[in-house]
This record gives structure tokens, C-alpha cells and sequence, in this order.
């Protein structure tokens, strides 16, 4: 549970899919049994085989509240109700201190229903996880990481600091010093888990109460050998009936980083004040894979106890009485859905905009795609700027002067505006863009490669970071071709203006790191053809007035280009050596899921180049020529 902070308001392709669906009979499935030790594939949370799956479950709220039932009849329940996890959540400075051999038993009671849990290290008050109030953390983890590996277990999940916080209001991107505590703190809690457990999923808690996730990928945590094969993943937590505007930072950061939602509910940031289950269904929708990345997320909802809070399961008297609360019954008809999954789906305004890969290309920002909230956008609108509307996004406009002076793709909110009064010759712009915003373009690339790219700022200085997604899936590259895990961009004022700058004053500048100011980006497409480009804003922005890709003019034409042999990766599947031939010269990269690169070598045009990898897993394969830039997942058995 979070105090609430003030954020300024907060955006695809796809198909449906569905998985396999064990819920048929709860109460004998074994889960664990079935999908084994879970893993990352790409961003996805995924079986030992590696098939997405979706973790569904409640949270227990802490051994010292007597009202939160948690011996084995009680995660037998959470089980017939259609949980395949548990979240226990082990207190530090509430309640009565901490408690390692609740927390056992907790893990041995989920063992033997075939259950996954998460042993989530609850932080609160104080928010910084070093404050010496948590000086036995390694203790902690060592003990449990001990009896975890002594059991053979694999369905443990590890939390790390449930909910780091600067105990002030305003939005995440003001708090960035929490995060430089949970990376110190990261660098000596997650070596101990690792000496147990190396390959185990952790969850990475996030600045003020897990709001803003996007921190992971502005300035990533450093991967150190010594936990290197660790699936880490981020935590980011959701109060319903108060923090909609919340909702998008989630949702465009699924296209980037692993989310897992740890902490849920359907009240307000307090626990109480009733329930909003139309809040609730938008929630569980972009977690269901409706998101920038069209990743299946999992979660835990707040929590199974009788506290008398309208987040409670119970209303009191506990489960034999079947005092199922509101929240209780929400939680356990969507429990009983199952696998429920569907990915956004967007559409061309009028047709895919075209860049040749030769001339520079503007993007016309007024073209997104067609779909509307979720699919093509996601947007979020304060009263100030739609006056009416509320806490919920029920009441939406396009505030910019393209929607309130020229009724702009009515029925359509997202906020177009224009780059100077005489729109004869004016761009385009996005404007009032608040925390977690995104937007989808189709375009039509007629040549794969790496290129240059510049934005139209205005001299209006506001946070102003955004990321750039191909496909739902990160979209830059380094100047050399290499992936980075820095993927957000800051754009810096036009004429060096400040917060007090002129907003009517625009001009052509390239974005850039603010994290990692050496770091000279491309953007990248690893094919011909069409691809859904996106822009997810992670903080408040002054506005983007347009998007140029730089051409160049070094590339072949088209015929030449269409007669080039395109590289061959095979086999794939593997054993472990495949191999890779080249018609151009190019160079050949191998990174593993965890995004480290495991080979890189230049091959000669028209040879092959024979590579063996030792460990079994995914890996992605990238081939960059003159004339290709592509990429392809292996699978290595």
C-alpha cells in the first residue's frame, strides 16, 4: 500500500492468443509440475519449456495481521478459487518483526499444492532499502535461499524490496535518487540469492510505491557476473479506483522491460474507500496482453485478509463462513476466466506512410494509427485539459488546436496540435502529453537498416523522456549496431530554453541519454516492409513537433538491393552449433535472453561462419550488412 503522488495525466499490432488453460481442475492441477522452472523469453515471463504464462494469484498481508489467513487450508482455498500463485508478504518493521519460519512454512505449503510463490521482502516505511531498519536482508535471503536450494525447490520467486519510496508527492520522474538506492542495494542482495538460487525470477521494486517502472530501461541496473543468469524483472503496483492515470507508464513499459504486477487492488491508494471494478477490467485488460509489448503480465492482488478494508477479500468471519467481499468476489470470477489473453490491434490511419530508406522521412504525427485507446494509444487527460472528465479517462479530448479548432479525427483523443499558427506550413504535433502515454504509426520501410533520426522540440523544458518502440520491442540501436539497454531518450529544448521557455518556438534536435550521454543512437529496423512505430512518453513532455528518419543515400537500389542473397541462419533449432552464411560482408551477433551479447564477429561476404553455444536457451541472432539488418530468434535445445 502507497501514499498517493501527484502525476500529471499519462500511450498494435496484434493478434488474439490464448494458452493453454489449466484451470479446469484447480484444486489437483499441479502447476509447478506443468510449467516448471519459469524463465524470461524475451520480456515474457514463460515456462521451463518456454510458453508465456500468466502468474494469478492473491497476496497474504504479513504474519503479524491476524485477520490474513495463511496456513495450508488457507493456500488450499486461494487454489480452488483458481490462484496458481501466492504472495507472502513478510513484513519487516510492521507487526511483530521478521518471521523466517512463517515464511517457510509459507514456501513449503505452496510446494506441496503445485503452487508458485513469491517471498517479497515488504519494505514500506522506511522507502530506502539500505536504511539499517533492513540490515538483515542478506541474512534473510541467505537463510531462505538456503532451505529453498536444500528442498530442490523451483517455484520460489524472490521480492526484493517491496515498495522503495521518497515519502513526498509528485511524479516518479522527480524521485530518481530511490532508484539510485535500490541499485546499491540491488548490486549486494541480488549476488546472495544468486549463490542459491542463480537462475531464479526476481522481482526488482521501483521508485515511489512501484509507480514508475520505466527507470529500468532510462538507466538500467548493472549486470554483474555474479548474478548475471538471474531473471530479473520489475514490479510495478496499481490501485484501481484512484491511479488510472498510472495505468499507461505500465503499459508502454511492457514493450521494453519484464513487469510483474506484485500488488493490485480494486480501492484507492488507502486499501479502502470502496470498489471500482470498471477501473479493475481496464487493469486486468492491459495486463492480459493489451500493452505497447503485448506482454502477459502477471499478478498479485491486495490482499487475502478480513482487515475490513474494501480491498479485502473477506468481510470478516474468514473463509469457512464464505464472507467473500466485493474485491473477493471480483478476484475470483477472473480466477476462474482462466487464461483470458488478447493483444492490442491498430490499423493504418489511411495507409502506411512510406520511407524509401534513401531521402530523410517525416513522420505526420497526425496519422496514427486507427483503434483507439489500448490498441493505438493510450492516453490520459486531466480535467484542465478536458474539462469533465475524470478520475477514470470516462470524459477524453483532443485538447490540442487540431481537435478544438478543427474537430480533428473526432471521436479519436489522443492530443494533436500544430508546430506555429500558420498551418499551411506547421507540423503536426503531439501536445499535453502526460506520464505513460503512447502512440502507434505504421509505416513502410522499403529498406532494413540503421538510421539517424531527429525531433522537433519546442524551447519548453519539462522532464521530456520518451522511448522509441519497432514492433512493440525496443527500437534503437547503438551507432555501431549493437542492442543497448538504455532505451529512453531525453529531448532537450531547441534554443536552450528552461521551464519558462516558449512552447511556439520550434527546431530539429537529436535526442539523447540522460543517463548515458556517450551513447549515439539509430533507429532500427530489421526488415523490409511494414512496422508499427511507436513513442511512449515516460514523463510529462512539452510536446513533440515532428519525427524525421535520416535517409541515406549509400544504399543500392532497388534492384540491386532486391538481387542481395539475405543471410541463412540454420540450423534453428540447435544442439548448439549453427551456422550463419553471408552474401556481404557483416557483421554477426549472438545475444542471449538476458540481452548480453555472447558472440560477435565480422564475416566475410559469400562464407559461413560455424558457431556453437553451450547453453541450452533463446538466443537472437543479428546479421547487419550494407544491405540487411536482420534479426532472428534460435532456439537452442
Amino acid at each position: 500500500m502507497k501514499k498517493l503522488f501527484t502525476l500529471v495525466s499519462t500511450a498494435m499490432f496484434c493478434m488474439q492468443s490464448f494458452a493453454l488453460d489449466y484451470s479446469s481442475n484447480p484444486v489437483s492441477n499441479n502447476y509447478v509440475q506443468q510449467w516448471g522452472k519459469l524463465k524470461l523469453v524475451g520480456n515474457q515471463l514463460s515456462s521451463e519449456s518456454g510458453e508465456p504464462i500468466q502468474l494469478r494469484g492473491w497476496s497474504t498481508h504479513g504474519s503479524w495481521f491476524k485477520g490474513c489467513y495463511d496456513d495450508q487450508k488457507d493456500f488450499e482455498n486461494m487454489k480452488k478459487e483458481g490462484a496458481n500463485m501466492a504472495r507472502i508478504a513478510m513484513y519487516i518493521n510492521e507487526g511483530s518483526g521478521v518471521d523466517k519460519n512463517w515464511v517457510k512454512n509459507c514456501i513449503d505449503y505452496t510446494a506441496a499444492l503445485g503452487m508458485y510463490c513469491i517471498v517479497d521482502w515488504h519494505i514500506l516505511t522506511p522507502g530506502n532499502p539500505n536504511a539499517g531498519d533492513y540490515s538483515g536482508y542478506n541474512d534473510f535471503f541467505n537463510e531462505m535461499g538456503s532451505y529453498v536450494k536444500q528442498k530442490g525447490y523451483k517455484h520460489v520467486i524472490w521480492e526484493i524490496c517491496n515498495e522503495p519510496n521518497e515519502d513526498k508527492d509528485g511524479a516518479p520522474a522527480a524521485f530518481h535518487k530511490v532508484w539510485d538506492w535500490v541499485k546499491k542495494y540491488a548490486a549486494n542482495v541480488l549476488p546472495t540469492i544468486a549463490q542459491y538460487t542463480p537462475d531464479a525470477v526476481v522481482l526488482v521494486g521501483t521508485p515511489q510505491w512501484d509507480q514508475d517502472v520505466t527507470v529500468a530501461f532510462q538507466d538500467p541496473l548493472e549486470i554483474k557476473d555474479s548474478f548475471k543468469d538471474l531473471q530479473l524483472m520489475y514490479s510495478f503496483h496499481h490501485y484501481a479506483g484512484d491511479q488510472q492515470r498510472y495505468l499507461g507508464i505500465m503499459s508502454g513499459a511492457a514493450a521494453f522491460v519484464p513487469v510483474f504486477i506484485s500488488e493490485w487492488g480494486l480501492s484507492s491508494h488507502t486499501g479502502d474507500s470502496g470498489c471500482d471494478t470498471k477501473a479493475g477490467d481496464h487493469m486486468l485488460q492491459v495486463a492480459n496482453g493489451q500493452n505497447l509489448g503485448g506482454q502477459i503480465i502477471s499478478w498479485a492482488n491486495w490482499s487475502w485478509a478480513d482487515k475490513g478494508e474494501s480491498s479485502g477479500t473477506f468481510t470478516g468471519g474468514g473463509y469457512g463462513n464464505l464472507s467473500f467481499s466485493q474485491a473477493g468476489n471480483y478476484i475470483r470470477e477472473n480466477l476462474k476466466k482462466g487464461d483470458n489473453w488478447k493483444k492490442c490491434e491498430s490499423t493504418p490511419y489511411e495507409s502506411a506512410q512510406v520511407f524509401d530508406g534513401k531521402e530523410d522521412f517525416i513522420l505526420d504525427l497526425g496519422a496514427y494509427d486507427k483503434g483507439g485507446q489500448d490498441n493505438a494509444y493510450f492516453d490520459y487527460d486531466e480535467d484542465w485539459a478536458c474539462p469533465g472528465n475524470d478520475i477514470n479517462n470516462t470524459k477524453p479530448c483532443n485538447a490540442g488546436d487540431a481537435g478544438t479548432q478543427d474537430n480533428f479525427r473526432p471521436g479519436e483523443f489522443f492530443d494533436i496540435g500544430y508546430s506555429s499558427k500558420d498551418k499551411s506550413t506547421a507540423y503536426k504535433t503531439l501536445g499535453y502529453i502526460g506520464n505513460g502515454e503512447w502512440v502507434t504509426y505504421t509505416i513502410d520501410v522499403k529498406r532494413a537498416g540503421d538510421y539517424e533520426f531527429e525531433v522537433y522540440a519546442c524551447d519548453h523544458k519539462d522532464y521530456n523522456t520518451f522511448a522509441i518502440a519497432v514492433d512493440g520491442k525496443p527500437g534503437l540501436v547503438t551507432a555501431d549496431g549493437e542492442d543497448t539497454r538504455y532505451q529512453a531518450l531525453y529531448l532537450q529544448t531547441c534554443k536552450g530554453g528552461d521551464e519558462n521557455g516558449d512552447y511556439n518556438v520550434w527546431d530539429w534536435v537529436t535526442p539523447y541519454n540522460a543517463y548515458n550521454k556517450n551513447i549515439k543512437y539509430k533507429l532500427h529496423f530489421a526488415e523490409a516492409g511494414e512496422h508499427k512505430l511507436s513513442f511512449a512518453f515516460l514523463t510529462s513532455f512539452s510536446g513533440m513537433g515532428s519525427f524525421k528518419i535520416k535517409g541515406n543515400p549509400n544504399f543500392q537500389s532497388t534492384e540491386d538491393y532486391a538481387s542481395v542473397a539475405a543471410p541463412v541462419i540454420a540450423p534453428n533449432p540447435t544442439d548448439g552449433v549453427f551456422n550463419v552464411s553471408v552474401s556481404e560482408n557483416s557483421t554477426v551477433k549472438v545475444v542471449n535472453s538476458l540481452g548480453a551479447v555472447v558472440y560477435s564477429q565480422e564475416v566475410e561476404a559469400n562464407s559461413t561462419a560455424t558457431i556453437e553455444l553451450n547453453a541450452a536457451g533463446v538466443y537472437f541472432v543479428s546479421v547487419v550488412s550494407n544491405s540487411f539488418a536482420t534479426t532472428e530468434k534460435l532456439i537452442v535445445k
